[in-house]
C-alpha cells in the first residue's frame, strides 16, 4: 500500500513513535505513514517495547523499522539515537520529533518542577535531537525537520505550561529553519 511521495529510500527517525497497546498517537501514525510512503523508519521512544510495537505493525505491511530506545532528554542519548540510526540504515533525511507531555495547570497552580519536565520534554528534547540531526543530514546531502506543536501555541486554552511549551517549539523550529536552510 506504497504511496509515491518521493520517500522511498530516505530514512527517518521518528521520536516519540511509540503508544500504548494498538492505539495509534501522533509518532505511531506519523512513523507508519512515512514507511507507507517508502521511508525507512527509525522509531524511538522511551519505552523501547512501545518502539517495537511499531516497528513491527511497519513490518507487518512489509515496510522496514528498527525499534530503539532513548530519553531524549538526555544529551547522550539523543546523539547515541543518530549514530545508532546511520549505522542501521547509513543515512539520515527526516527527523519527526513527536515528543510530548501535558499539562493543565494554570500559572498559579503549576509546580516548578513540573514546568520544567513539560519544558525539558516538549521543547529541550527537540533541541537535542535536531542539535546531532543537523550535522548527520548535512552529511547525507540534505534533510526536513518536522517538530510537533499544537493549536493550543496559538491558542491557548488553560494549558500555561503546555501551551508556552508548544509555542517554544514553533519559535525553536523557525530560528531552526533560518539557521539552517
Amino acid at each position: 500500500m506504497a504511496q509515491d511521495l518521493g520517500l522511498k529510500g530516505k530514512v527517518a527517525i521518528v521520536a516519540g513513535g511509540g503508544a500504548r497497546g494498538d492505539g495509534i498517537g501522533n509518532g505511531r501514525a506519523a512513523a507508519i505513514l512515512l514507511a507507507r510512503a517508502g521511508a525507512q523508519i527509525f522509531v524511538v521512544d522511551r519505552d523501547e517495547a512501545l518502539a517495537a510495537h511499531t516497528a513491527e505493525m511497519i513490518v507487518a505491511e512489509g515496510g522496514d523499522a528498527t525499534a530503539h530506545g532513548a530519553d531524549l532528554t538526555k544529551e547522550n542519548q539523543c546523539e547515541a539515537m543518530i549514530v545508532a540510526a546511520l549505522k542501521r540504515f547509513g543515512r539520515l533525511d527526516i527527523l519527526d520529533n513527536n515528543i510530548g507531555i501535558g499539562s493543565s495547570a494554570s500559572v498559579v497552580e503549576e509546580s516548578a518542577t513540573n514546568w520544567e519536565r513539560v519544558m525539558r520534554i516538549n521543547v529541550e528534547a527537540m533541541f537535542l535531537t535536531s542539535k546531532y540531526a543537523v550535522p548527520a543530514m548535512i552529511k547525507c546531502g540534505g534533510g526536513s525537520i518536522v517538530n510537533i506543536s499544537s493549536i493550543s501555541a496559538l491558542r491557548p486554552r488553560g494549558l500555561t505550561a503546555y501551551s508556552t511549551s508548544k509555542g517554544a517549539v514553533i519559535a525553536l523550529t523557525s530560528a531552526m529553519a533560518v539557521d539552517h536552510a
